[in-house]
């Protein structure tokens, strides 16, 4: 794994932390199953967002670029 690897690695971890923080003192959302693959690139979606996006069908990377409007 290189030093890019790593920093990606890393800002993966920190978002699906931080979304886990921000969904803590919210009301608990209907209990949807979160994909454990991204329906887009196939890719294994951490179980920190998986718990945080309650129903979330793609990691982060194809969330933010939907969110763009890039996908």
């Amino acid at each position: 794994m290189d030093l890019l690897d790593s920093a990606c690695a890393l800002e993966e971890k920190q978002t699906a932390l931080a979304l886990t923080n921000h969904f803590a003192n919210q009301p608990k959302q209907t209990r949807l199953k979160s994909a454990e693959e991204c329906n887009e690139c196939g890719l294994d979606i951490p179980k920190a967002r998986q718990e945080a996006v309650k129903g979330c069908q793609f990691c982060i990377v194809c969330q933010a670029l939907a969110d763009k409007g890039k996908r």
